[in-house]
């Protein structure tokens, strides 16, 4: 069985900091071991899949897209981060606590993780929140310090509400982070209604106790309540099992039914899973913080991190790798199969994937 590896954000190169600078000119390419596992991999490697999006403004990040074909998810792929439980009624809508900061004439949305939230800071908010949203009928629960459910407890007016707030296209907060928030806030019939839940939720957050504190402290203050859309219930099941250090892909996996664990090079998780899904998590934040130097450490963390995969779970390699590399708006799909060793003559390599996606 083939392994799959999926690398979100690992062509998505920072942009040069330096004016004139050329992102496709090879400076910051980082160096893969030049015998190593993966050097060798994508080396030979067939190129068997590719795509790129056109819109001036995506619809979603190129993995999401991936996982969402791959899943036959029906809604947004970040919204499924969302913890699944039984006694919901209604469309679940995932919001998520974020830092909105002033920009010249905008409003510039930092990395959600970035808060570092802990459970009980995370109540007092939520307790804040649902002081204003009571008289609409609705609360915020946070199953999660980064992870709330929109809820309607009122009567039918607050159930209509959350109904038209599900229809709406949202995009996910990180396709947004670092930007002019305007044109990736959630668009549709009921984008106004959201707009003025949202800024109720603001202004009971404005001076709250716990920013003035996290404001002396030097921390991002919790200032903004970002809607990542209806969390829907995946139709396909395309792994085996996903070992995942991201929260959306082991979210995806754990409501489709699929045995989900934590990201580990160990052989019992790697061990009889069929269809294997990997989901490491190196370059999101680099790219989101814009730091090219930090980008190549991660290449070089995931090229010592494939290397010791290989070395828990050589089989892994027996049934052919394929890796998903997506960048800022391209996925190229590679794959190696054991007989690709005897074709010297294929000679891909990182910076030629680089170049493509710049």
């Amino acid at each position: 069985m083939t392994t799959t590896i999926l690398c979100a954000a690992a062509l998505a190169r920072p942009r040069p900091a330096t004016p004139g600078d050329d992102p496709g000119n090879g400076a910051g390419t980082p160096a893969l071991a030049a015998n190593g596992a993966l050097a060798r991999t994508i080396r030979r490697a067939r190129i068997v899949g590719r795509s790129r999006q056109t819109a001036l403004v995506p619809e979603e990040l190129p993995h999401e897209a991936w996982l969402r074909e791959r899943f036959a998810v029906d809604g947004p792929v970040a919204a499924c981060a969302l913890p699944a439980v039984d006694d919901v009624a209604g469309p679940e809508l995932l919001v998520r606590p974020v830092h909105l900061h002033l920009a010249l004439d905008h409003l510039v949305l930092a990395p959600p993780e970035c808060l570092g939230l802990g459970p009980e800071e995370a109540e007092r908010f939520v307790d804040s929140a649902n002081a204003v949203l009571a008289d609409e009928g609705l609360r915020v629960r946070a199953l999660d310090p980064g992870l709330w459910r929109l809820e309607a407890v009122g009567a039918d007016r607050a159930s209509d509400d959350l109904a038209a707030l599900a229809q709406l296209r949202a995009r996910s907060a990180r396709m947004a982070v670092g930007r002019n928030v305007d044109a990736y806030l959630p668009s549709g019939a009921a984008a106004r209604r959201w707009r003025q839940l949202a800024n109720l939720v603001q202004m009971s957050w404005f001076e709250h106790p716990l920013n003035l504190a996290r404001e002396g402290a030097g921390q991002l203050l919790v200032n903004g309540l970002w809607l990542e859309g209806r969390a829907s219930r995946p139709a396909a099941r395309p792994f085996g099992r996903v070992l995942a250090a991201d929260e959306v892909v082991a979210g995806l996996a754990r409501r489709a039914g699929i045995d989900s664990r934590p990201l580990a090079a160990d052989a019992d998780a790697l061990a009889d899973a069929g269809t294997l899904l990997l989901a490491p998590d190196f370059w999101r934040q680099p790219v989101g913080d814009g730091d090219t130097d930090g980008w190549v450490q991660a290449w070089r963390a995931f090229d010592h991190w494939f290397e010791s995969l290989l070395a828990a779970a050589p089989r892994l390699a027996a049934g052919g790798m394929r890796l998903v590399l997506t960048g800022e708006r391209s996925t190229i799909e590679l794959l190696g199969l054991p007989a690709d060793r005897w074709k010297p003559w294929r000679r891909l390599a990182l910076a030629a994937l680089l170049r493509e996606d710049a």
